[in-house]
């Protein structure tokens, strides 16, 4: 056998053992199970802000960019859409538009998460939270786009107004869930006894007993 292919094989095994497994991040898994809310949080907060940047980027990749912070600012002061968006508008809109997404990722961890029968693996997290993100997207396509934001007879998810809006719509949303899901990640509940070790609660102290026998006295 060659060494070249040698090589080879070896740093593919690297990359298959580098690919995060159900026992990854032990720690965290078992904080996220136990504290529902800050970690839900946390992690809407972090889904939010990548996909609001990969949103603005989709134009180029040939979709139309998807700039929700400059729609809800629109939309808040009273801005007609298409008109060149100001700081004001981008400021308020993505208070508006990040509050939004780190709360539904709170609804998210107490109201979907527990309801969909998968088992809390690191797969089934993921696709929770990508379920949870095509829900979103079909609100965002079916209602919001074409009834709040853009008053049109846009058609079935709004494809009236192109399928890669539609597209965009659906994508955005799946690169939220996806991150969503990558770091609300709770352990399954049948693992939680076993990781009660790993919780941050402080130890009991031991306390020696420093009395002298009395035989050790008397000699």
């Amino acid at each position: 056998m060659s060494t070249t292919s040698s090589a080879a094989r070896g740093s593919a095994a690297g990359l298959f053992t580098r690919i995060p497994t159900d026992d990854s991040l032990p720690r965290w898994r078992a904080w996220v199970a136990t504290h529902p809310i800050g970690s839900s949080l946390l992690a809407g907060a972090v889904a939010t802000q990548f996909a609001t940047v990969f949103g603005i980027w989709f134009g180029g990749f040939g979709l139309p960019s998807v700039n929700w912070p400059v729609a809800n600012g629109e939309l808040i002061l009273g801005v007609p859409v298409g008109t060149a968006p100001t700081a004001a508008v981008y400021i308020v809109g993505e208070l508006s538009h990040f509050t939004d997404g780190v709360f539904f990722a709170l609804l998210f961890a107490l109201l979907f998460h527990p309801l969909v029968p998968l088992r809390n693996t690191l797969l089934g997290n993921l696709i929770k939270a990508i379920l949870y993100g095509t829900v979103l997207a079909i609100i965002s396509a079916a209602w919001w786009v074409p009834a709040v934001y853009v008053p049109h007879h846009a058609g079935f998810l709004s494809t009236s107004l192109g399928w890669k809006l539609t597209f965009a719509i659906f994508l955005w949303h799946w690169i939220y869930g996806y991150f969503l899901g990558t770091v609300y990640c709770p352990k399954p509940r049948d693992q939680e006894p076993a990781d009660q070790a790993l919780s941050s609660a402080p130890e009991a102290e031991t306390i020696r007993d420093t009395t002298t026998p009395a035989s050790t006295a008397a000699a």
